[in-house]
This record gives structure tokens, C-alpha cells and sequence, in this order.
């Protein structure tokens, strides 16, 4: 069985995002694929189904108020909840896992990346580059953590020149591979109690899965704009005023918002350096987000 696995936990816009990645992979894959399923893991399935009706490929997994807690690790991260629902779902659903965050596009089927996971491959969303030429944040981390070294079951690990990062937006394996999620949550913990930076999530996803081979990433499947929360709200006036006039034209609408383009325009922005960004503010032309209109 193939598993998209999604975390909706919390927030109305949280929400939002997960419902328009699941419309836009149903634009993608328009007729049903019986081996394949999708597992909400939200506090709110009644929101979900009163815009996708009951589909009988969505599923709601049910976790105790407590667990949620629990997956939050020693760290107490909002970021290693995605450890204890892959956990969950390896032990409940097992197959293909594919985990990704909430704001994700589907820009084609996922079709050949289950076939590549059902082989054993492992991915995640992109290749950010080596930590001591990446950008600022990246740098900051590799010379905060050279020289330490963590030891999770008989491995040790270690921050080197070659250290990649890779974003963790998306997240596969074969669930038999599952408890290479303990070891990550592990190492997670240590990387935290050394720097507590919110990177150090996927960090550990980076570290332990270069272990077992090359991480494959995905951008040409999905679009994730993960530096645009504040489009959220725009999202949810969309599913607030369009909602009801079916999910073509909802889906039509949200598409309208462009959150690709802004997304690399940000992004662009971002990666400029430090006196080109401030240049771009003492001339008013720094990068802001434009009026949404949905």
C-alpha cells in the first residue's frame, strides 16, 4: 500500500494548506488509484470531510490528546511530531510512506516515487546544499556544531565539510525501514540540547539517512513554499468564500494566489547578500508580499 501521510494539527490555516496539497494531488491523479491511500493526522477530521466528502482513500488515524505531547520528544519540538506520525503510520499502514508538509503543491503524480520507495530509496524534499557553503543559517550551524560528535546506537555522527541539508517538507521510506525514526528522534534530541536551532529536525532526518545511501530530492513532484506563512490568511478566505461552489473552482481560485512564483521571488529575494538586502531596504525596495485577492 501507498501512503501520502499529511500533519494537520492545530490551526484553521494549518488545515487550509493540507486541503488545498490534497486537491492539487487529486488535480494530478484525477482517477482513483486503489494502492494508494492518504492518512490525515489532524484534531479536526470533521473540517476535512466537509470539503472532500468521504473518500474512502482518506483516512483520519485517531491519536490520543496525550500522544501528541509525547511525539514532541525530550526536545519538546513541534517539528519532531512528523518522527511519531511516520512511526505511527509504518506500524498501522504499512508500505510506501510518504510524508509531506502541508504547504506543498502537487505539480505531478507520486506515482514513480512510491516505485522508488517500494525499492528502497529514500527521500526528501530538496538538496539545500552543504551546511558550510549554504546560507547563512546553514553556516551559522556548521560552525556551531564542528568538532561535537552524537552517538546514537553504535554510530557516531559528526558535522563535516560534506555534511548536506536536506529540507524535510518531504519525507519517504519503506515502513520497514521504520526504526530508522527512532534513531532520528535520538539523534534530533542530542542536535537540540547542542544548538537549538529548528533545523536540527531535519538535520537528523539528513545525517541518518545518508547512512543507508543517497537522498534522493523531489522539486520537480511538489512546489513547497514553506517561506510564505503569510499567505495563510489568503488561503483561508479562499476555502472561506469558495468552499461551496465545489473544488474545481476552489482549486481554480486558490491557483489564482501564484504561491510558486511567490514563493521563488521571496526566496530570491532571501539568498541576496547582506548589503544587497540592505540596499534593497534603504531604497524601499525590499521584498514584501503582495496583496492577495482571492
Amino acid at each position: 500500500m501507498n501512503s501520502l501521510i499529511y500533519l494537520a494539527f492545530g490551526s484553521v490555516d494549518i488545515r487550509n494548506e493540507a486541503l488545498y496539497s490534497i486537491l492539487s494531488y487529486y488535480q494530478q491523479v484525477p482517477t482513483p488509484q486503489p494502492e494508494t491511500q492518504i492518512l490525515v493526522y489532524t484534531d479536526d477530521a470533521t473540517a476535512f470531510r466537509q470539503v472532500l466528502g468521504d473518500r474512502p482513500a482518506i483516512q483520519y488515524p485517531t491519536v490520543a490528546s496525550e500522544q501528541w505531547q509525547t511525539w514532541r520528544g525530550a526536545a519538546n519540538k513541534v517539528y519532531l511530531l512528523k518522527i511519531g506520525v511516520l512511526e505511527h503510520a509504518a506500524a498501522h499502514y504499512p508500505g510506501n510512506l510518504l510524508f509531506l508538509d502541508t504547504d506543498t503543491i502537487w505539480r505531478q503524480s507520486p506515482t514513480p516515487l512510491f516505485a522508488a520507495i517500494e525499492a528502497g530509496q529514500f527521500f526528501m524534499h530538496q538538496n539545500e546544499g552543504r551546511l558550510i557553503t549554504g546560507n547563512t543559517l546553514s553556516r551559522k550551524v556548521y560552525r556551531h556544531l564542528r568538532g561535537h560528535q552524537w552517538e546514537v546506537g553504535s554510530k557516531a555522527f559528526r558535522v563535516t565539510p560534506e555534511t548536506e541539508l536536506f529540507n524535510s517538507g518531504v519525507i519517504a521510506l519503506r515502513s520497514d525501514k521504520a526504526y530508522l525514526l527512532r534513531e532520528v528522534m535520538t539523534l534530533a534530541e542530542q542536535l537540540y540540547a547542542t544548538y537549538n536551532k529548528h533545523m536540527m529536525e531535519q538535520l537528523a532526518f539528513s545525517l541518518r539517512f545518508a547512512v543507508e545511501g543517497p537522498i534522493i530530492d523531489v522539486p520537480a513532484f511538489l512546489w513547497h513554499y514553506w517561506n510564505l506563512k503569510e499567505a495563510r490568511p489568503a488561503i483561508t478566505r479562499a476555502f472561506a468564500t469558495y468552499a461551496g461552489q465545489g473544488s474545481d473552482e476552489l482549486l481554480r481560485r486558490l491557483h489564482q494566489l501564484n504561491l510558486p512564483a511567490l514563493h521563488e521571488q521571496e526566496l530570491a529575494y532571501r539568498n541576496l547578500t547582506g548589503w544587497q538586502r540592505t540596499l534593497r531596504k534603504l531604497t524601499g525596495r525590499r521584498w514584501q508580499l503582495p496583496a492577495l485577492e482571492v
